[in-house]
């Protein structure tokens, strides 16, 4: 009885000592600011001033690297603006990044931003500026009125859209 089992524990001994190699993970030399220090999935921010709510962000996967003080998200974004408890605009985008020092967002891929007062506003790369609550980018722009349709390149305007410049302009107007 002793027998079979002293040969079934070296049978097993040869197969996996022969299997080392096989299940060895692959080091990497990992740089720890290339890693996240937290993730979260299907989450909101809160940005405040004052215990006053200024935007709230949704995304999708936020990746947070506490080193490099910014934050990462890349799986969709959207940020709703207030302004006196409501909701003046929703910006939304593929991918995004915040710094977590200024609380300044690049949002780019498919940015899109519209009103409530059914201004709309379309480019691949939208700054928002905390301190001034401005919205702002230097690529090409769309923005769409109920009166008019204006493109250009280089852009910056209040969170709301309702006082907006466009440099670069081109575009179709109608009284």
């Amino acid at each position: 009885m002793r027998r079979p089992l002293l040969l079934l524990t070296f049978i097993l001994m040869m197969i996996l000592s022969s299997c080392e190699d096989k299940f060895k993970p692959a080091s990497a030399d990992i740089n720890s600011k290339e890693v996240p220090s937290h993730e979260s999935w299907n989450s909101s921010v809160i940005f405040t001033d004052s215990s006053i709510t200024k935007a709230i962000l949704y995304a999708g996967h936020i990746s947070v690297f506490t080193e490099g003080a910014y934050t990462l998200i890349d799986s969709g974004a959207k940020v709703d603006f207030f302004k006196e408890g409501k909701i003046v605009s929703t910006l939304t985008g593929k991918r995004g990044k915040i710094n977590d020092k200024s609380k300044d967002i690049e949002i780019f891929d498919s940015v899109k931003v519209v009103s409530s007062d059914s201004v709309s506003l379309s480019t691949n790369r939208l700054y928002w500026n905390n301190a001034t609550r401005k919205v702002s980018s230097e690529e090409f722009v769309r923005i769409k009125t109920p009166l008019e349709e204006i493109e250009g390149y280089g852009f910056e305007s209040d969170q709301s859209l309702s006082n907006y410049r466009i440099f670069r302009v081109s575009g179709t107007f109608t009284k």
